[in-house]
């Protein structure tokens, strides 16, 4: 019986431990979508889309104030799109699925696409190619 209670009990605390955590906040939001086409010689289409994020703040901290533990590890933790090439990375990834859908719902490049450059500027990517059709 006491078995039983002991599973049932440690059954019910992992549960109510994996309700009890929150998920990890975005670490970028997208705030603008911009796509733009041309059609040039030969019948090409060529595309430009960028996709913007809202700047991040910077982690201020008074700088006559001990650093404690936990704010040691909200420092360590604390990543900015800026200063990331994981987070670039990342947001260049979701860029070219956004411009897939965007080519879908557009009913253009239906032979498929190529992506010809990539630029960066500080919150925002773009991603330049053109039609294979």
């Amino acid at each position: 019986m006491t078995l039983t209670r002991l599973l049932s009990s440690a059954l019910l605390f992992s549960f109510l431990a994996g309700c009890a955590t929150k998920p990890d906040e975005p670490k970028y939001r997208i705030v603008d979508e911009q796509f733009f086409q041309r059609a040039v010689d030969g019948g090409r289409t060529e595309f430009v889309f960028i996709v913007t994020v809202a700047a991040t703040p910077h982690l201020r901290q008074a700088p006559n104030k001990p650093i404690g533990k936990s704010e040691r590890k909200q420092i360590a933790e604390f990543e900015r799109l800026e200063d990331s090439p994981a987070l670039k990375i990342q947001l260049e990834e979701e860029a070219v699925g956004k411009l897939k859908q965007t080519l879908l719902d557009r009913k253009i490049c239906r032979q498929g696409h190529s992506i010809d450059n990539v630029y960066w500027r500080e919150r925002s990517v773009q991603l330049r190619g053109g039609c294979f059709e």
